[in-house]
């Protein structure tokens, strides 16, 4: 989430620190799975993104990407996938005193875009 030094030189620091950023990556996560089952919105841009993607995807061989058919990949978002824009909503909306209605209909905006 945008950390690229460690607080200090040593190893425990280190260590609390990662712990830290993995703790504020799934709480992220688990806040927009939260948001989107909760209001019924989701990233329409992100989506609509993806499966322009999906046209011009190559494997290593250089062909056409054929996506795996199995359950796991069909539900799941992977969960390292978060968008540059939800977190800075996120990060805005953290610090000012707004009501939770007008942080939505932000949030909506941006995603619907």
């Amino acid at each position: 989430m945008a950390e690229t030094k460690s607080w200090a030189s040593s190893h425990t620091a280190k260590e609390a620190q990662a712990l830290f950023q993995c703790l504020s990556h799934n709480l992220t996560l688990l806040f927009e799975q939260a948001i989107q089952c909760a209001e019924g919105i989701g990233d329409e841009v992100e989506t609509k993104k993806k499966h322009r993607r999906q046209k011009t995807r190559k494997n290593r061989e250089g062909e056409r990407y054929q996506r795996a058919n199995n359950y796991i990949n069909q539900v799941f978002q992977r969960a390292t996938q978060r968008t540059v824009r939800f977190l800075r909503w996120l990060r805005t909306w953290l610090y000012q005193e707004a009501p939770w209605s007008k942080a939505l209909a932000r949030l909506t905006h941006i995603w619907t875009c």
